[in-house]
């Protein structure tokens, strides 16, 4: 064994060991203690245990950025608001017409004829005091004597607004009072004080007006001593109303803070600690105190990683089982590693987002985080492994941006990080390219500004507020999206040594150095190539297999004759055959290592698994039939094993129709004036023998697969041979015509 066989021997040794050890539950541990140790809350383990007074034995100096509140003064203004909240009484409008209803029937209701329960009843009626001398004086005079200048000095005080003693109304600090009516407590209208009377003022008025009335003496001061019980106040103090309103008063006042900033000196060392610094000392300790932060934070990892787990055997359940060309191991580092990113772009932006809406009034914290770039790891597991996957991590990060944001903007913030990658995705799918990419990005930043439009819509707000600063940060969500994936992608194409389709497109250049190359020393190869790929293309749009890969993958499957070119018949323009100086073992190995060579080469160049696979699998295990014929011939009783390819068979839809196009366009060179039936009977006798051979037998091909692989076939081959193909009648009088001219 030479020292290259030995390297790669141990080189293999050492990939194997390295899989064994980093699998995907290995992975998958490190990626979740990784998002662990970047969400780990951080506090300073220093406190400052310093009271009003005493004096500071060090400079200290704020560690973050903060608001700080100054609750004393907060306090004042609470309070303030409280005492300048009018105070409600309820106004009863028709306490005196009221009163004076009930005197007349008080008054008529009187019995002469049994005056002691007729006295009892008066009195009862009217929720006053008995009087019997009073009631003596009442029962001389005719009713409506009495009813009529009582009606009229009651009415009197219609228009007032009573309450038991005006002194009280000024324990409240405010001009006015508010009253509200008890028929219809909503409507309220503010009083001055000075508008409102008492009950010995009210007294007064109606006396007064009853002297000018009556003129009897006797007769006016019964009536008076009547009355005078019924004046009550038609205003009552309401507390609990009152309180309420204290309490909404207390609700609307803003919290009084003052602004900390990173690097300030709060005090310096022999200074003499004031109010202020006690309070900012205050807020730095509360720093320390992250019992609730740590509660918060291993729900939310909770949270994450049951999310995470979940999503992730989703997608292993129905989709990656399917795909061959990436291992679940690889898939879960690719996407993983993208999630961290990802996560460290959200950390960056959500302290970007609290320093400058800090620092600057005029960019609010919503703003930074709407022009986050968050479309970075969806973007990228679509292109780099499949959409369905890149719609589950976006169902993650709508979550995770949800979780991590505070309550007032989180409520929509995760909405908008979800429609964003879900577009960004779409847009991704529309168009694999380079190009692709960009145009994604643009229909990210055009969701956002129609989201961003109809936030505003949705609470009620004017759409002039929505801000040009808020639009722009949406617009650059989405640029900076695609600018970051334009620029991380290379990167992971190499590190895992993935083929993205963009980079396929890049593969098929056919100015691409490595097929110049293959065009200079093989040109028979380089032709073969690119019929192949024509064949391999229309077979695989016709089935559904992946045309690009196919594509590529033809022009590079026989990348490994560059070696030793001119042991391959294609590129023989001399006549010279090497092969007929050489045993046929020693032919078929060196026919057999063309595989060998090509595989080295891809993985020289990175080609990827697409092709790799491709050029590893295109010929499967078949038997290189001349040769071992040729040694059979020569009576060196072969063993066939000796003359097959070491394989493996193809394992994917995209090797089986490259190995069948491989076949068809070496044999259809043999071809000389083909009908179109004879074509179609040429293909299926090839695909035939590759079927029976067993080489299909690990691939996804069905039998209807392999009927549209020989139709696309035939119709690429009868565009290849159009100048030769025979046809019925009429073709063969074409031909026979085309002799004649010749002759």
């Amino acid at each position: 064994m030479g020292f290259k066989e030995k390297k790669d021997e141990y080189l293999k040794q050492i990939e194997e060991k390295l899989n064994r050890i980093f699998n995907k539950y290995t992975i998958s541990a490190i990626f979740f203690i990784v998002v662990i140790l970047l969400n780990l809350p951080k506090s300073s383990t220093t406190t400052y245990n310093l009271q009003i007074g005493d004096i500071a034995p060090k400079t200290i100096r704020a560690t973050v950025n903060m608001l700080v509140e100054d609750k004393e003064a907060t306090k004042h203004r609470i309070e303030e608001a409280m005492n300048n909240v009018p105070p409600v009484f309820d106004y009863n409008s028709q306490l005196f017409s009221s009163t004076v209803s009930l005197l007349k029937k008080a008054l008529f209701s009187i019995n002469k004829d049994n005056p002691e329960t007729s006295e009892k009843a008066f009195f009862t009626m009217l929720k006053i005091k008995p009087n019997p001398s009073l009631y003596k004086r009442i029962i001389r005079f005719n009713p409506q004597d009495i009813f009529s200048p009582a009606k009229d000095a009651l009415e009197s005080l219609q228009n007032y607004y009573i309450v038991n003693s005006v002194r009280s109304l000024y324990k409240f600090s405010p001009d006015k009072i508010m009253i509200r009516d008890i028929k219809n407590p909503k409507e309220e209208q503010l009083l001055n004080k000075d508008d409102v009377i008492d009950v010995t003022r009210a007294k007064i008025i109606a006396y007064n007006r009853l002297r000018d009335t009556v003129d009897n003496v006797i007769l006016r001061n019964t009536i008076w001593d009547l009355i005078s019980q019924l004046i009550s106040p038609n205003l009552t103090f309401n507390s609990l109303a009152t309180q309420q309103k204290k309490e909404e008063a207390a609700k609307k006042v803003n919290k009084v803070f003052f602004k900390i900033s990173k690097g300030e000196i709060i005090v310096r060392s022999g200074d003499v600690i004031t109010k202020a610094d006690y309070l900012k000392l205050n807020a730095l300790n509360s720093l320390t105190q992250k019992q609730n932060t740590y509660v918060k934070f291993i729900a939310n990892m909770l949270i994450f990683i049951i999310i995470s787990i979940v999503l992730f055997k989703v997608y292993e359940t129905t989709k990656a089982k399917k795909n061959k060309w990436i291992t679940i191991t690889k898939t879960l580092a690719i996407v993983e590693t993208l999630i961290i990113i990802q996560l460290l772009i959200f950390k960056l932006f959500n302290y970007l987002s609290n320093v400058i809406s800090i620092s600057n009034v005029d960019i609010s914290q919503s703003a930074i985080l709407l022009g986050m770039p968050f479309a970075v790891a969806s973007m990228i597991t679509a292109i780099m492994i499949d959409f369905e996957l890149a719609f589950l991590v976006s169902i993650l990060f709508g979550i995770t941006s949800w979780l991590s944001t505070t309550p007032e903007i989180a409520s929509y913030i995760g909405i908008y990080v979800f429609l964003g990658n879900v577009i960004g995705i779409f847009g991704i799918k529309k168009e694999k390219t380079r190009t692709g990419v960009i145009k994604a990005g643009l229909y990210i930043s055009l969701t956002n500004i129609v989201f961003i439009t109809l936030l505003y819509l949705l609470r009620n707000n004017d759409i002039t507020k929505a801000t040009l600063v808020d639009f722009s940060f949406g617009i650059g969500s989405g640029i900076l999206s695609s600018i970051i994936v334009s620029g991380l992608l290379p990167v992971f194409e190499f590190v895992f040594n993935v083929t993205t389709d963009i980079k396929l497109l890049e593969l098929g250049n056919l100015n691409n150095p490595l097929l110049k190359e293959l065009a200079i020393k093989a040109p028979g190869t380089y032709h073969h190539s690119i019929v192949v790929s024509s064949l391999a293309e229309a077979a695989a749009s016709e089935i559904g297999a992946n045309p690009l890969i196919v594509k590529v993958g033809s022009y590079y499957h026989d990348i490994g004759k560059i070696k030793k070119p001119m042991y391959f018949i294609e590129n023989q323009t001399d006549g010279k055959n090497p092969h007929d100086k050489l045993k046929p073992s020693i032919s078929a190995l060196i026919i057999k290592n063309h595989v060998k060579y090509g595989v080295e080469i891809a993985k020289k160049h990175r080609l990827g698994n697409y092709i790799i696979d491709i050029i590893e699998q295109h010929h499967g295990t078949s038997l290189i039939k001349y040769f071992y014929n040729k040694a059979k011939e020569q009576g060196l009783n072969p063993k066939e094993e000796d003359f097959r390819y070491p394989g493996p068979k193809p394992q994917t839809k995209e090797a089986g129709i490259v190995m069948i196009a491989d076949e068809v366009e070496a044999a259809s060179k043999t071809l000389s004036n083909p009908t179109v039936a004879h074509l179609r009977e040429f293909v299926r006798d090839i695909t035939n023998k590759i079927f029976l051979d067993g080489q299909l037998d690990e691939c996804e091909l069905t039998l209807k697969d392999l009927n549209k692989i020989i139709d696309s076939f035939v119709k690429v081959l009868v565009g290849i041979f159009h100048h030769r193909i025979e046809y019925p009648e009429e073709g063969q009088k074409r031909d026979e015509s085309n002799d004649n001219k010749q002759n």
